[in-house]
């Protein structure tokens, strides 16, 4: 079947087998289905033709199969052939995937750098073509193998792939091979075949084999910058040089392109080659004595060049080996830098490197010399602070801040490491707003800024502010914090405290020295140094730092374009210009220019530099004029192109031109995207935005543009939206997973540091390294918790610290650092105490600095790696871009992304502008196309030492200042290349009359164009053209101010103030048409100053939306009076009316008119900035239609350029002492309207016109009052007359002026009216148009409604209709809720209403205070509603107290009862005889008080209490005390009161109630017999447990009655009930809070490692301890010498310590029982006291001692398992658990008396426990063969299954009350068993019994006690509705329906936990 389908077409098609594809499609007859039979074709491929035989996943899997195939076939025998043919379709295929999917390309690279992949390539030079022996073969090897493999390495998305660079550099170094073996091969046989060239290649016009040679050299160029020490490499040298015969033969071959290509990387090979001879011939150079040639000597050339050798440590004859920054060498050198002149002929380096090192020391002289010169000012007034340094040679300002500190560091992935650093407050002494306010208005230590951090030994650190500084931490600013307690500050800023400032700074380079200098100051040792921190404003490092880096690496590579050009090797005096040649894609055969995009009527017009087309044909059918067309058409011709455009000659515009007949042709000639060049972000964006709004698709790199139009294509923007690959998802996976891991590690090290002085550090340090300095310093504090008396132990470090400050202050002569470390501690002196100290600081920080180091290295090369990877995308982004635009800055900032992108045409903008350095960074390896277009007669680029600037005397030997594009187009020297260039003639922007100013001067042959002669005249002003000029001087020679360094000039401010004013007043301008510029910033603040508060009114134009408003008004009003529409006038500052600039900043700029203040006046004719033609040139040419220049003639007229000016402006008259004005409406005036001086603008014009009264009429109809002025003002004049407009249906005058609009309602109020409203109700006024139309007043009545849904009443006013949905009702809403309370929120806030029905309900959460009250306090809850999660323990002061003392704890702590023998409560007929704390047994007084008051009236109170306030005096206290009411019962007021039958009790809250009614309150009855009269006459029996809920307290305000002596029984009573309940739930939580402690610690010992380290001897003598269960847990310690269970014997400690606080003698019964049997022993009383010990609660104590016992377990378990490993290398260790077993049984024995059955559980599992370890180490240290030692073993084993079966019943009867028990029997039994110690119950589990155990009290509810005496709490309820049992015990507590079960009752007593209290009279 298969035999007969294939029939049709039994043979392969040989031309599918050729070229990939067929032309006859599936038409053919001939096969195409097997792709694996192509690998047997052995015809030539051409370059680029590319197979599209199928999907890329299709040729991807075909591909991997022959990589998989070629692997097998490594190790099988099979044919040479078949493997060869093989080898063919794998290149092949190799190449054609680099054109499909990025991913695959990608994929296919990695794979081909793996060693299958590499496998193809050493069978094709090892084996291949030593086997190829007859040229055929040979040929077919080049054509199949070698020429594909050469496209992929050379194919763009190869090299320029960050993502493969590691992939590319292992292919090319396994083709170089060991030695260069193969690579020798491999070209040599390439070479052979050169010899004859026609053979290799089909082509027709490479019969010299030009591309060959051209592919050769590309992979030889890229192989090279695969490893540096290619550059030296031999092979290279000897094969480049084979190529050159062969590159020069072929000279004439017509393919010129590759000819071209191949002569460009041969030069490039050639110069990379150069560096390795010159690092050759400086290795050599090192053996020869510094002693230079005559040259040499007549200049100081830089390093070691320099005849006194290098200057400094940064002072190199290589810019390459340059720090940016200056070092503290260079900053402290007196020698000066070597500054390279002008002539290139005393460079110490010839070519473009000699070019690249005089930009690169110039730039950073510039940049940086002040810089350091400032720096060194500053450390020299450090060193000597009485010197004045003022006369310093830098005019760089700087800020200054002493007592500068490191005093964090912060490390972050993104931004790498941060400091934080203090300094003391500049202005500490204002407040904190003050402060705040002055460091926003200074902008100091803004975010980017540069600073300098100096020391004064001398270090230098260069840093950059962060973006985590901050002004103030707002949430302080919030928070509004007032007087000067800001230093509790959270966030470190500059403003917040009062002493000192803090800012964050990043390393400016972060290279190990810095690092390390940073880290050692932020860990400083020995004596303190000064610091000081400089800012200096206004200097960002970005601004300079990313072009020198750039420069350097051009240099490192010199792989600059154009160098030929500029910077020639050979010089030789040229009087004509040089010829400049083509473009080299130009010179790709019958390639043509196609310019019909720039043609207006579509003419196809082409153009090539062989054929160039001439300019007036392009002029005639295009926009262009003829110097655009021959200067666009000489720039299409020119590889290096130079235009020149006067100003207002349309520069921008031919740009654009040129950009666009670029594109037109981009695909042809294979550009790549354009590269556009600006040295400004607001030129770059003119370009950019008109390039996007012709339809360019454009890419902007930097982020610092002002146009929303480019906001989205930003490339950061752009790339964002890109997908990325596999391999590039992968590899930014790996990334930033090894960035994470670096940030989580160097983190680390930094808290390591950050603590590596403290105590505990230094004790590790001496421990481990000088153990004898640890015995003497910190022996005695690690074994304090040993030591019998424990409170004599010390604090950590203290004793270090005594050492530190005591010794000897004898100077004894210095012994050697190694002796003094083998000294006694105690006997150095003081000054060798610090010596050895700060030498133990140094030893425990300089390895974690090193750590640091290391780790930020790796950081940084992830870092870089990731970025390289990220890059990728942005790569992609710009490629598929066709114009991308940049700044200089930006483009250097990513020199190494745009050096990969294939852009062939560069076009720089305003070059003229731009440094050579900068333009430099911009010709990028791959531009064969540079355009500058510029002017270098206007501004010159700016710099900041006027020492470099050509206009210098001294600065004129350097002429940084000079751009590339003057210098090409004017050179310095004879024998300097000087380049043709065009000049745009014609302008297009000054009238020309102003145009004239410049064309008599600069430019002779510029020409008027467009319609600049047609210009109207400037409104308001006689002349269009005019100097005013004046003698006032400038303020400096005025008032000298030394503080200053600007100028200003005050008469010409008020006099250009005063012009504009007058011109804005026109109304004929707008905001851009005007503008003023000046030459001087100071000028400019105080112009800006003055306008800004200067007010002009002006006309804003309607817009559609406005005018669409109005008459939409007017077609809704009818009652509207029609009235004329005004201009709608607004008012704003002078300001925003023009445009306000310097001179430098206003180029490219234009205005309709310009207002020029010129500042400088003085008798010295010192004109300043202008005194250049340059810049004299930009300020005459910005005006369009006039110009007014004000200033003093006599200043300028002594420069050349000015006194040409003011000639021609005085020859045509427009130079004088007067401007004469011109009134628009009075063109004739009686006398000229002249003004000279500001005050005459209001003399003749005060509002923009003349001095007449205004003749036109108002819109209103009425005259206008005010002096002549413009129609703008002239529409802004309101009239004051009375409006004469009746208003419409009622008559009545309208009541406003004239010029306000009329009210379109009447709003006289109308009296006596009988309106019946349609809901009924009446009213009698009401306004005018209310009563025209009764329909429109609303009812305001309020009336009673119904809110259908939630039925509620509201009151509301009539008109409101609350059945609609929209009424929003606001009763509360009261529903309840599920957390018991009921809802406060409004109604509408809860519930939706629709159509009267609540369809939906939601109270969100509760917001109320839970409210509920707590079972061990009166007090409630008040936290916010918590639903069913426990209350939060009570944090209110506790209440306890008495007439003795107060309780200072909080209310849940368990107070201490009063131990005072003797009770407050007594009065003269009776009192109590128990102590203080005991309920009282005395029968209270129920008669008056015999006491008087202080007015003299009997006290009203009850005899025994504390007399009231003399205000409660029944008799003279005030009325309102009389009127309350006291006897709620009867309902009688104070002043009915018979106090001798029922006197009144008063409280300490200020409340009073009669005796008997409080008596009721207090339910005496309960507690006393009672006579029938009420009063007390004895006690009664005592009731139940925990009967008190609460201390009875005042029934008003519910404050504390325990001050009422009455009472105190009853008080007293419930005082002890309350205390015991908070006893018990604070052991409670106490217990579970050890409970969880211990597990951690379990859990952090068993993640310990096990030291092996033997126990280090000690030479201290050992200490006496106590026997007992202490002593096995110090063998072990010290067998062990670590300190494996320190944390766990601490926590020991602790746990004894609670045990302490919970035994029987500390709970409250048992004192105030002692207290009352004291009290019978002292005072004898009769009556026998027994106390039923069944009463006192002994949970807490059992609970306890089984946690102490559970953790001896915890350390003996681990102890066990570290034993087994360690105990064969070590001495037997004798151990005995016979107190613990003892402890166990006690443990036991007291649990099931007091029925607890899980602490009886605990003490039989901990016995057994206890038995298997006794029996493990009973089995090792004694004879296990004996019968005494195997008796003693089974005895443990039977003793231990013993308990363990008890336990196990008592788990199986208690299951509830022992959860997680089974599970440490088992694991007990497995230890017996097995004698191995299993880890019992998981410490997930055990958390979760002690959590439950820690909620057990916690809550509202009530107490109970079992019938085992055990409390326990229920809810509020009162009893559960189920059965429960007892937590504790498991007796039944809960019946059904709340009833308890039979035995429990509720604890409504504590008093009869003591018995035989009767027999003492107590009752």
């Amino acid at each position: 079947m298969d035999r007969k389908r294939r029939a049709p077409k039994p043979n392969p098609c040989n031309l599918f087998l050729r070229n990939g594809r067929c032309k006859y499609g599936d038409q053919c007859k001939f096969s195409h289905d097997s792709p694996a039979s192509s690998v047997f074709s052995s015809q030539p491929s051409h370059k680029g033709n590319q197979a599209r035989q199928g999907p890329v996943e299709d040729r991807l899997r075909e591909w991997k199969r022959l990589l998989n195939q070629g692997s097998s076939n490594s190790r099988s025998t099979r044919s040479t052939i078949m493997t060869r043919q093989a080898c063919d379709r794998f290149f092949k295929l190799a190449l054609e995937l680099m054109g499909g999917d990025v991913g695959a390309s990608q994929e296919t690279i990695k794979l081909m750098a793996q060693n299958d992949g590499l496998g193809f390539i050493k069978n094709l030079i090892d084996r291949d073509i030593l086997e190829a022996t007859d040229r055929p073969s040979r040929v077919h090897l080049w054509q199949n193998q070698i020429q594909p493999m050469f496209q992929i390495l050379t194919h763009t998305r190869v090299i320029d792939s960050n993502v493969l660079e590691q992939e590319v550099a292992a292919i090319c170094n396994f083709i170089q091979g060991i030695g260069g073996r193969r690579m020798r091969i491999l070209f040599d046989f390439i070479l052979d075949l050169l010899k004859a060239p026609a053979t290799m290649s089909a082509a027709k016009d490479d019969e010299y084999g030009i591309s060959a040679c051209e592919l050769s050299l590309s992979v030889l160029a890229t192989m090279i910058d695969c490893n540096t020490s290619n550059i030296v490499n031999d092979n290279f040298g000897q094969i480049v040089e084979r190529f050159v015969p062969i590159v020069e033969a072929a000279s004439h071959s017509p393919n010129e392109f590759s000819k071209l290509q191949a002569q460009k990387s041969l030069q490039y090979l050639r110069r990379r080659l150069g560096v390795g001879d010159a690092l050759a011939e400086a290795k050599e150079g090192k053996k020869v004595p510094v002693t230079r040639a005559e040259f040499v000597l007549k200049r100081d050339l830089p390093g070691r060049l320099s005849a006194d050798g290098p200057r400094h440590d940064n002072d190199h004859e290589d810019i390459c080996d340059i720090r940016i920054l200056p070092t503290r060498e260079e900053i402290t050198s007196k020698r000066s830098e070597y500054l390279p002149t002008t002539d290139p002929s005393s460079f110490h380096l010839r070519g473009i490197k000699g070019r690249l090192d005089r930009e690169f020391r110039l730039l950073r002289e510039d940049t940086i010399g002040q810089l350091r010169d400032a720096v060194s000012l500053q450390l020299d007034a450090m060193r000597n602070p009485g010197l004045n340094n003022n006369q310093g040679k830098t005019t760089l300002r700087t800020y200054a801040y002493e007592q500068a500190s490191v005093v964090d560091i912060y490390f972050n992935k993104n931004k790498g490491m941060e400091s934080l650093v203090q300094f003391h407050q500049p202005i500490s002494k204002k407040s904190i707003q003050q402060r705040r306010d002055w460091w926003e208005n200074s902008k100091r230590l803004q975010p980017g800024a540069l600073v300098c951090i100096l020391s004064e030994r001398g270090s230098v650190l260069f840093c950059v502010v962060g973006d985590g500084t901050i002004v103030s931490d707002e949430r302080r600013r919030d928070a509004g914090a007032p007087g000067e307690s800001e230093e509790s500050s959270t966030k470190p800023s500059l403003a917040d405290n009062a002493e000192f400032a803090y800012v964050r700074l990043h390393l400016a380079e972060a290279c190990p020295n810095d690092i390390g200098q940073v880290l050692r100051w932020f860990q400083d040792i020995g004596p303190r140094q000064q610091r000081c921190l400089v800012e200096f404003p206004r200097v960002l490092l970005a601004s300079f730092q990313h072009t020198l880096v750039a420069l350097q690496q051009m240099a490192r590579k010199s792989n600059v374009p154009f160098d030929d050009l500029l910077a020639p090797t050979e010089r030789k005096v040229e009087r004509n210009t040089t010829v400049v040649g083509a473009p080299h894609y130009t010179t790709q055969p019958g390639f043509t220019f196609n310019l019909s995009c720039l043609t207006k009527d579509k003419t196809a017009l082409q153009h090539s530099p062989r054929t160039p087309l001439d300019p007036q044909v392009l002029s005639n059918h295009s926009p262009l004029d003829p110097t655009q067309s021959s200067a666009l058409l000489n720039t299409l011709s020119r590889k290096l192109a130079l235009i020149q455009g006067p100003p207002g000659t349309g520069k921008s515009f031919t740009g654009e031109k040129i950009i666009k007949a670029l594109l037109a042709n981009k695909n042809q000639a294979k550009l790549g995207p354009i590269l556009c060049v600006c040295y400004t972000n607001h030129a770059l964006d003119q370009l950019l935005v008109h390039l996007k709004r012709d339809g360019v698709k454009i890419v902007r790199i930097g982020s610092r543009s002002k146009s929303e139009e480019l906001e989205n294509l930003n490339l950061r923007v752009v790339a964002q939206g890109a997908e990325r690959t596999k391999a590039e998802k992968a590899a930014l996976w790996k990334g930033r997973s090894a960035r994470d891991e670096f940030e989580l590690s160097i983190t680390k090290v930094i808290k390591e540091l950050a603590s590596c002085q403290e105590p505990s550090t230094i004790r590790s340090y001496l421990e481990n390294s000088h153990p004898q300095h640890y015995k003497s310093l910190f022996g005695l504090e690690d074994e304090g918790g040993w030591e019998q008396q424990r409170h004599q132990r010390p604090k950590p470090g203290q004793l270090l610290k005594q050492w530190l400050r005591s010794g000897s202050q004898a100077n004894s002569p210095p012994r050697d650092i190694n002796v003094l470390l083998k000294t006694d501690s105690w006997s150095l002196t003081n000054f060798e105490r610090s010596r050895v100290f700060n030498f133990w600081l140094k030893e425990i920080r300089d390895p974690l600095i090193a750590d640091i180091i290391q780790k930020y290295k790796s950081y940084e090369h992830a870092k870089n790696e990731l970025e390289k990877v990220s890059r990728d995308v942005d790569l992609r982004c710009l490629h598929a871009a066709e114009v991308v635009g940049g700044t200089t800055t930006g483009l250097a900032r990513n020199i190494e992304l745009l050096q990969k992108l294939r852009c062939k045409v560069m076009l720089c903008e305003e070059a003229g502008e731009v440094l050579e350095a900068h333009t430099l960074t911009a010709l990028l390896p791959s531009v064969e196309h540079a355009i500058l277009i510029g002017d270098h007669l206007q501004l010159r680029p700016q710099i900041v030492n006027y020492e470099l600037q050509s206009t210098s005397h001294q600065g004129a030997q350097y002429s940084l200042d000079v751009s590339l594009f003057e210098r090409l187009i004017s050179p310095l020297y004879d024998d300097d290349l000087r380049l043709p260039y065009d000049t745009l003639e014609t302008q297009r922007r000054m009238h020309p009359s102003v145009s004239e100013l410049i064309r008599s001067t600069l430019y002779p042959s510029l020409e008027d164009g467009g319609v600049v002669a047609e210009y109207p005249e400037v409104c308001g002003v006689m002349r269009r053209l005019f100097w005013l000029h004046h003698e006032s001087l400038e303020d400096q020679v005025a008032q000298p101010d030394p503080t200053t360094t600007s100028h200003t000039n005050s008469f010409e401010i008020e006099m250009t103030i005063a012009l504009v004013q007058h011109l804005v007043r026109q109304g004929s301008y707008e905001a851009e048409d005007i503008a003023v510029i000046t030459p001087y910033l100071g000028q400019l603040h105080r112009l800006r100053r003055e306008m800004s508060r200067l007010f002009e009114i002006s006309v804003n134009e309607r817009d559609l939306e406005e005018l669409e408003a109005i008459d939409a008004d007017k077609s809704t009003d009818e009652a509207a009076v029609s009235q004329p529409n005004k201009p709608l006038v607004v008012k704003k500052t002078l300001l925003k009316s023009i445009r306000l600039a310097t001179v430098d900043n206003f180029q490219g700029e234009e205005a309709k008119v310009v207002v020029v203040s010129l500042v400088r006046s003085n008798s010295a004719n010192k004109c300043g900035f202008l005194s250049t033609s340059n810049r004299i040139n930009v300020l005459l040419s910005r005006a369009q239609h006039g110009m007014y220049l004000i200033g003093n003639a006599n200043t300028y007229r002594h420069v050349n350029m000015w006194a040409k000016v003011l000639e021609i402006l005085a020859k045509n008259g427009n130079l004088g002492n007067a401007l004469e004005l011109k009134c628009p409406r009075h063109p004739n005036p009686v006398q000229p309207l002249l003004v000279s001086k500001a005050d005459d603008f209001l003399r003749v014009a005060p509002e923009g016109g003349c001095i007449l009264r205004c003749d036109r009429r108002l819109l209103c109809g009425h005259s206008c009052i005010n002096r002549c002025h413009s129609e703008t003002l002239h529409s802004a004049v309101k009239c004051l007359e009375p409006c004469p407009r009746l208003k419409k249906g009622c008559q009545h005058p309208c009541r406003r002026l004239c010029g306000e609009p009329c009210k379109v309602k009447c709003d006289e109020y109308l009296q006596d009216l009988d309106i019946t409203l349609a809901c009924g109700h009446k009213i009698s006024s009401a306004l005018c148009w209310q009563a025209q139309n009764p329909s429109t007043i609303v009812c305001q009545r309020v009336v009673k409604k119904t809110v259908p849904g939630c039925e509620h009443t509201v009151e509301v006013p009539c008109h409101i209709d609350v059945d609609t949905d929209a009424y929003k009702c606001v009763k509360m809403c009261l529903d309840p809720q599920p957390c018991g309370h009921s809802c406060r929120s409004p109604c509408c806030m809860c519930k939706e209403r629709k159509e009267g029905k609540i369809t939906k309900t939601n109270h969100g959460i509760c917001k109320q205070d839970c409210g509920r009250k707590y079972t061990t306090c009166r007090h409630n809850c008040r936290q916010a509603c918590h639903g069913e999660t426990p209350c939060p323990l009570c944090k209110a002061p506790c209440e306890v107290r008495c007439s003795h003392s107060k309780c200072g704890k909080k209310c849940h702590e368990p107070c201490v009862p009063c131990a005072e023998q003797t009770c407050a409560s007594r009065c003269p007929h009776t009192q109590c005889d128990m102590p203080c704390a005991a309920p009282c047994n005395w029968v209270p007084c129920s008669k008056r008080c015999e006491q008087m008051l202080s007015c003299g009236h009997r006290c009203p109170s009850v005899c025994g209490e504390t007399c009231p306030d003399v205000k409660f005096c029944q008799t003279c206290c005030a009325e309102d005390i009389k009127s309350l009411e006291v006897d709620f019962i009867m309902c009688m007021e104070y002043r009915e009161i018979d106090l001798d039958e029922d006197p009144c009790i008063f409280p300490d809250c200020g409340h009073f109630k009669t005796m008997t009614n409080m008596d009721g309150v207090m339910d005496m009855k309960a507690h006393y017999e009672m006579s029938a009269e009420g009063h007390p006459t004895a006690l009664v029996n005592a009731s139940q447990p925990f009967s008190m809920d609460e201390v009875k307290v005042c029934p008003t305000c519910r404050g504390s009655l325990r001050n009422i002596a009455r009472y105190g029984r009853i008080v007293r009573r419930a005082m002890l009930d309350e205390a015991t309940k908070k006893f018990v739930a604070w052991s409670n939580i106490e217990y579970a809070r050890l409970a969880n402690t211990l597990l951690d610690i379990q859990e952090r010992i068993s993640k310990a490692p096990k030291s092996s380290t033997p126990p280090k001897p000690s030479s201290q003598p050992k200490k006496n301890f106590a026997t007992g269960r202490l002593r096995p847990l110090q063998l072990i310690r010290e067998w062990l010498g670590n300190d494996r269970y320190k944390e766990a014997l601490g926590l020991w400690n602790g746990i004894n310590t609670f045990i302490g606080q919970v035994r029987k003698e500390e709970q409250p019964f048992q004192r105030v029982n002692d207290f009352v049997q004291h009290a019978a022993l002292q005072r004898k009383l009769q009556g026998a006291f027994a106390f039923d010990e069944t009463r006192i609660q002994n949970k807490a104590h059992l609970q306890a001692c089984s946690l102490s016992l559970r953790c001896d377990i915890a350390i003996i378990s681990d102890f066990m398992t570290v034993w087994e490993e360690l105990r064969a290398s070590r001495s037997k260790l004798q151990l005995s658990f016979t107190k613990q077993l003892e402890d166990c049984k006690t443990l036991a024995e007291r649990a099931m008396a007091t029925k607890h059955p899980r602490q009886e559980a605990e003490a039989h599992v901990y016995y057994a426990q206890f038995c298997a370890f006794s029996r493990a180490v009973t089995l090792y240290n004694e004879d296990a063969s004996s019968d005494a030692t195997k008796e003693r073993v089974e005895k443990f084993k039977n003793d231990a299954s013993e308990h363990l079966a008890t336990a196990r019943k008592l788990v199986e009867q208690y299951s509830s009350q022992t959860e997680g028990m089974m599970a440490e029997i088992e694991a007990v039994e497995k230890s017996l068993r097995d004698n191995v110690f299993y880890a019992a119950v998981s410490t997930e589990e055990m958390r979760a019994v002690y959590q439950a155990m820690a909620r057990e009290f916690l809550g509202t509810g009530h107490w109970y006690t079992c019938q085992n005496n055990h409390p326990f709490t229920v809810g509020e309820c009162g009893m559960p509705m189920e059965r429960a049992m007892c937590p504790e015990c498991g007796a039944p507590v809960g019946g059904a329906d709340h009833r308890p079960a039979e035995g429990v009752q509720r604890a409504d007593d504590i008093e009869n936990l003591t018995r035989g209290v009767e027999g003492m009279g107590i009752r």
